[in-house]
């Protein structure tokens, strides 16, 4: 079977890219022939970014994205395609129509009234257009537990097939580390309360952060490494030292890439924040630590590393995504 994985956020979206790097692995080890088509449509991209309040809202820009990434789509010809974020459903029934036979799944990332703040009304029209093309999706398929649940009170039913992992330490490595700590910060710098929480860790210890975002510049302290790369992958090198990682995340995200990734380098991870993703890492078996914790967990360092070993097993690919594995299989 041949399977197309695509995306119109692919590079504006490191989350998102992760996932579909992490699922394409999967499915290759499983034996499938795999592929990533990333959209360059300049217009859905405005539309997504710059129009969404209001043009997300008409059928008629749901026809004209739905027909614009069909068409990239139809021309490679694949048995079953992967559409990453919600408002690609709206190619799902030109898929349909052009190949009878093709295997659509949908895999919703984030819900775009969430992630842009609509107000009810506003919501409640880009909902019912949603669910009128996820409806004709044959899987539909989400990165978060809490997601999923959602989406069931739309009346949607879908899968989890959590983001997974690929382990980049193992636990001889991660218990070797030398000292002094040193805490990592790899998400996008955007909100004042990472700038300060960040500062005020720095006073004591050694930081490592992802100089990426609209804020990074202010974060100027002697025991601050600034590192920037495109990728994960590409960063763990860079990152694979570090002792803890530090997640600070206020947004309602339903799940975060970034405890995957510290979880892959076996690094107990300290949290600040709220929204959904503190319950959705409960639900994965994962351990997140408040701030206070740091020094306890410097002393009892090998507990938490162990902790975090069995977390990484069971996160670890392509088993975590078998689910999904499975159900291609018998298509």
């Amino acid at each position: 079977m041949n399977i197309l994985l695509y995306s119109p956020t692919f590079y504006e979206s490191p989350g998102t890219q992760a996932r579909m790097i992490l699922l394409r692995k999967s499915l290759t080890k499983a034996g499938f022939e795999t592929s990533i088509l990333v959209g360059r449509e300049k217009l859905l991209r405005k539309l997504y970014h710059y129009s969404s309040r209001r043009i997300l809202t008409l059928r008629s820009a749901w026809k004209l994205m739905g027909k614009t990434i069909s068409r990239q789509i139809t021309k490679k010809n694949p048995d079953a395609v992967i559409l990453f974020i919600d408002v690609s459903s709206s190619a799902i029934p030109y898929l349909k129509k052009h190949n009878a036979d093709i295997t659509v799944i949908l895999s919703i990332e984030d819900l775009t009234p969430e992630y842009k703040e609509y107000d009810e009304e506003t919501s409640r029209k880009f909902y019912n257009i949603l669910i009128e093309h996820a409806s004709e999706a044959d899987i539909i398929i989400t990165p978060s537990f809490t997601l999923s649940e959602k989406l069931l009170k739309l009346g949607l039913e879908a899968i989890t097939i959590p983001i997974g992992l690929e382990p980049y330490v193992t636990l001889g490595e991660a218990l070797s580390r030398s000292p002094p700590p040193i805490i990592l910060h790899t998400g996008q710098l955007n909100s004042q309360k990472q700038i300060d929480t960040i500062l005020k860790l720095a006073q004591k210890y050694k930081m490592l952060v992802h100089n990426f975002g609209k804020l990074s510049q202010l974060l100027t302290h002697p025991n601050i490494l600034k590192y920037r790369e495109i990728t994960p992958e590409k960063a763990v090198s860079i990152c694979r030292r570090a002792h803890m990682g530090l997640i600070i995340e206020y947004r309602n995200a339903y799940t975060l890439t970034r405890y995957y990734f510290h979880t892959s380098l076996l690094q107990p991870i300290i949290v600040k924040g709220r929204g959904p993703w503190l319950r959705e890492a409960k639900l994965l078996g994962m351990t997140l630590n408040p701030i206070d914790n740091i020094d306890e967990i410097i002393n009892k360092y090998e507990h938490y590393v162990r902790d975090q070993f069995e977390c990484q097993k069971k996160l670890s690919i392509p088993f975590v995504h078998s689910p999904l594995i499975n159900m291609l299989k018998k298509v």
